[in-house]
C-alpha cells in the first residue's frame, strides 16, 4: 500500500501535463512480486520448523521453455552459510519509533530488514523510485542503513543477499549479517535486478532486466497492453498501444547454489501484467518457481529449468501479501467491506475462522498469529487509514502494536522484509 500511493501520488503530479495512460500507476508496483516472493519462502522455512520436517529442494531434469546461456564456469564452494533458525519466540516491539530501530518480530518471523522508497527524476522526463534500505544488526541489535539497491535475507538472518545500485547490476553479494560485510560477489553477464532466497537457505533466484524495473516511463497518450480493445469501443480508439518503455523489461533468470553456476534462463514478462518490477520467487516446498501475474491467479508457475507446472495447491491465490499458513490451512482475504477487514478461511474446509479487524495481513509468525498493518480505530475513515502501523493479532482478534505509526501514503514510509529469525 505504501508504495502503490507513492506512484499514484507522482501520477497525480503528472495528470495536468499529460494524458494518462490507463493503468500508469501501476506500472512502477513492486506489484506485490517481490512480497509474494518474501512470503512464499518465509511460509515454507515456517512450515519446515513447525513440523520439524526438513525442506528438500527437488533438482527436476526437464527441457527448458527457452535457451539456457552459462555466463561463467562453476566456482565450488560458494560459501553458503548454514542456515540455523532460532527457537525464540519471543514478541519484540518498538513502540516508540516512527522508523524501526531496534528488532521487531513475534513467533519464529523478525523484520529482518526494511527499505523507504523515493520518486527521483529521470532523463527524459521518467522518475525512477529509488529505495534505501535498513538491515538488522545482529551485533548492535538495530537496524542500519545500507548502501544497497535490493536485498533479501536468508532463513536464520545469519546472510544476506544484496544488490548495488544503479539497478540492474551486474554482480549479487553474499553479505555476512554479523560483520556487514560482503563475504563473496555473484558476477552475472545479464544484470539483475531481484533476488530471492529459497525456502531452505541454499539457492538463490535472481531476475535478470534490460533496465532499470523500477524506472516509471513519462507519460503519454498511449494505453497498456489489453486496454486497447477496451479504449477503442470506448471511442479512444485514436490512442495506440503503449511503447516498449511501458513494459517490463525482464529477461529471464540465474539460480545460484552452492556449486556457483550461473546458467542464465531466458523468461520473457507477462505481456498483461503492467507491473514493470517482475521478480522471480519461489514455491513454499523450494521445489518450483513462479512468476507473477497481474490478476489471478497471482502466479505462473515452472521448475527451476523453466517448464511450466500446474500451481500447488491454493499457492496462486494469495490476494494478501501473508499467503498460506505455515501448516497449509488458512488463507487470509481482504474485505468484508468497508471494513478494515481480512478474512481467515480454512481452505480445506471452506470455514471462515476468522474476521480480523486490520488493513492487511503482511505475513504468518505462527501457525495462529499473523502481522498486520491496523490504522488507530479513532481514525480509519477516509485518509485516515493511511495513519497506520505493524501490529500482531491472533485469530481471535486480540491485537498487539508492534510498532510506532506512520504515514504510508508519503515518499519514505517504511516497508517490512519479513525473515525466518
Amino acid at each position: 500500500m505504501e508504495l502503490d500511493r507513492l506512484i499514484k501520488n507522482a501520477c497525480e503530479d503528472w495528470s495536468a501535463k499529460a494524458q494518462m495512460p490507463v493503468g500508469l500507476a501501476d506500472l512502477a508496483l513492486r506489484g506485490r512480486s517481490r512480497r509474494r516472493a518474501v512470503k512464499a519462502a518465509l511460509a515454507a522455512a515456517l512450515a519446515a520448523f513447525l513440523t520439524g520436517a526438513a525442506v528438500v529442494v527437488g533438482s527436476t531434469v526437464a527441457t527448458p521453455i527457452a535457451e539456457r546461456q552459462p555466463t561463467q564456469p562453476p566456482t565450488p564452494q560458494l560459501a553458503f552459510q548454514p542456515v540455523a533458525l532460532s527457537a525464540d519466540t519471543a514478541v519484540r516491539t518498538d513502540l516508540g519509533s516512527t522508523f524501526p530501530r531496534r528488532l521487531v518480530a513475534a513467533g519464529h518471523v523478525a523484520v529482518a530488514a526494511y527499505h523507504t522508497d523515493r520518486l527521483r527524476a529521470s532523463a527524459g522526463g521518467a522518475k525512477t523510485v529509488e529505495s534505501t534500505w535498513y538491515l538488522y544488526n545482529p551485533t548492535s541489535g538495530t537496524y542500519e542503513e545500507t548502501p544497497w539497491a535490493n536485498l533479501d535475507v536468508a532463513p536464520g538472518m545469519h546472510q544476506a543477499a544484496v544488490l548495488e545500485g544503479p539497478l540492474p547490476t551486474s554482480r549479487v553479494g553474499l553479505l555476512d549479517m554479523k560483520t556487514q560485510k560482503v563475504t563473496r560477489w555473484i558476477s552475472v553477464e545479464h544484470p539483475v535486478g531481484g533476488v530471492s532466497w529459497s525456502p531452505n537457505g541454499r539457492r538463490l533466484i535472481m531476475t535478470a532486466y534490460a533496465r532499470n524495473p523500477y524506472t516509471i516511463p513519462a507519460p503519454g497518450p498511449c494505453l497498456l497492453s489489453g486496454s486497447v480493445d477496451a479504449a477503442s469501443r470506448a471511442g479512444h480508439g485514436d490512442i495506440k498501444p503503449c511503447g516498449p518503455d511501458h513494459a517490463s523489461s525482464r529477461l529471464g533468470y540465474y539460480i545460484v547454489d552452492e556449486s556457483g553456476d550461473t546458467t542464465f534462463h531466458a523468461l520473457p514478462p507477462d505481456p498483461a501484467n503492467g507491473n514493470l518490477p517482475q521478480d522471480l520467487g519461489w514455491s513454499r516446498d523450494g521445489t518450483l518457481i513462479w512468476a507473477p501475474t497481474a490478476t489471478a491467479p497471482t502466479k505462473v508457475f515452472y521448475t527451476p529449468d523453466g517448464e511450466q507446472r500446474p500451481a500447488p495447491a491454493h499457492e496462486a491465490d494469495d490476494a494478501e501479501p501473508a499467503g498460506l499458513s505455515p501448516n497449509g490451512t488458512l488463507l487470509p482475504k481482504f474485505g468484508p467491506r468497508p471494513g478494515p477487514a481480512v478474512t481467515v478461511r480454512n481452505v480445506t474446509t471452506g470455514k471462515v475462522v476468522a474476521v480480523l479487524p486490520i488493513e492487511g495481513a503482511e505475513a504468518w509468525a505462527d501457525d495462529h498469529q499473523l502481522f498486520a498493518v491496523g490504522c488507530d480505530p479513532k481514525r480509519c475513515k477516509g485518509t485516515g487509514e493511511f495513519h497506520n502501523r505493524l501490529l500482531l493479532v491472533n485469530l481471535k482478534g486480540e491485537i498487539k502494536p508492534l510498532t510506532g505509526y506512520h504515514r504510508s501514503d508519503r515518499e519514505g514510509s517504511w516497508v517490512p522484509l519479513f525473515t525466518h529469525r
